[in-house]
């Protein structure tokens, strides 16, 4: 069963609901979607008995755990997600593994109070209760913190129309220590048994140390050969504490050496506004089809062949948001890119992108990646 929720779905995932006739609850945006693709549009009661039945739902959006929690409010999944989304929860349940590891929760009213001397810097500032990198500053100065604070201020009542609380919660803030490392995200699910199973690992590319964007991930044979078994492991040991079972997770980890770090489990989906789809660019694999039919991906004969190339999303985040989807040029980026997979046009106010792209790159011509990572993208905007 799938919720579909604003703010977007790609017509890779609808065409998929739509030829295996998967349940989808019938709320608004799914029946705008139904225009484009028939759909098996289930009622609300309906998708409560599925559940009891089938105990296995998969969320597009985090707007859609509004409905989990109204409907499925005496079930543990609802427990189970009020955890992973609360950082500071998180931390404390998994402090058993990082005893040393420093985090503080914090009001509005208090961050504005901190002593900064006390601040064990680096640290990281984000909302208790997040979503995708809005609202995450690195603090390295007290300038830092007081140009977060203020900005803080000037986007709250932005974000309060734009996420329901459920997915992003000012209210409450948490300051945690900055984790060293390289940043890899994991689309994997729990099975029935609480069995991690890895679907898809991506590389978070940055463009300097105090970058905190979404702009490139990109993935590998390289990649899921060096980190599969290790975040296996990883994800077997946090279930130890978590205890989840027939859950869709993206998580966020940093590797320094030999540590493993988490820096958030995202439940109940996987990487966000339909960019797990790069898994089925990269490597065939459906990431919601392989959830729901309990799928593992045989990773040995899926990487044959794949030597030698990067599989990349790409955010195209606007500089500005006043900035209309009409006067980016999205012609001009088959200039910059070797192998452009998918090119996805979001013309959605409530998201400031231009959109995303997919791209097979060889691994000699990685300086295309480097090069968008560190374009402001006006070159692409028409004047």
């Amino acid at each position: 069963m799938v919720i579909l929720e604003k703010p977007y779905i790609s017509n890779l995932t609808l065409e998929y609901l739509s030829n295996n006739n998967v349940p989808v609850l019938n709320n608004d945006f799914a029946k705008e979607c139904a225009k484009l693709y028939p759909l098996n549009l289930i009622t609300s009661s309906e998708m409560k008995e599925e559940y009891e039945t089938k105990d296995k739902i998969y969320t597009t959006s985090e707007n859609a755990l509004e409905w989990v929690y109204e409907n499925l409010s005496k079930n543990e999944i609802v427990k189970k997600i009020n955890i992973l989304k609360d950082k500071a929860k998180f931390r404390e349940l998994l402090s058993p593994m990082y005893p040393d590891f420093y985090y503080k929760e914090i009001t509005e009213e208090e961050l504005g109070k901190i002593d900064f001397e006390l601040l064990k810097t680096p640290v990281i500032l984000k909302p208790s209760v997040g979503f995708l990198s809005v609202g995450v500053y690195k603090i390295y100065y007290k300038k830092d913190l007081e140009a977060a604070i203020l900005d803080i201020k000037n986007n709250r009542e932005e974000n309060k129309k734009r996420f329901p609380k459920a997915v992003i919660d000012n209210s409450k803030f948490i300051l945690e220590q900055y984790i060293n490392g390289t940043e890899y995200a994991i689309d994997a699910y729990y099975n029935d048994k609480g069995k991690p199973v890895i679907l898809n690992i991506f590389t978070h590319k940055f463009s300097s140390p105090t970058d905190v964007s979404d702009r490139v991930y990109y993935t590998s044979k390289d990649i899921i050969e060096t980190f599969k078994d290790r975040f296996e492991l990883f994800l077997t040991k946090t279930n130890e504490y978590l205890k989840l079972r027939n859950i869709p997770i993206h998580v966020e980890v940093r590797v320094d050496g030999d540590i493993i770090c988490p820096i958030e489990f995202n439940p109940m989906r996987f990487a966000g506004l339909s960019s797990t789809d790069v898994a089925y660019y990269a490597y065939g694999i459906r990431t919601i089809e392989y959830f729901l039919q309990n799928k593992e991906p045989n990773f040995k004969e899926i990487l044959n062949g794949k030597e030698d190339k990067l599989y990349s999303l790409i955010l195209l985040d606007k500089p500005d948001k006043t900035i209309p989807c009409s006067r980016f040029n999205y012609d001009k980026l088959y200039d910059y890119f070797e192998n452009i997979l998918e090119l996805r046009k979001i013309d959605n106010p409530s998201l400031d992108v231009f959109g995303f792209i997919f791209t097979e790159t060889s691994k000699e011509n990685i300086k295309e990646l480097d090069y968008i990572l560190s374009s402001d993208l006006y070159e692409f905007c028409n004047q």
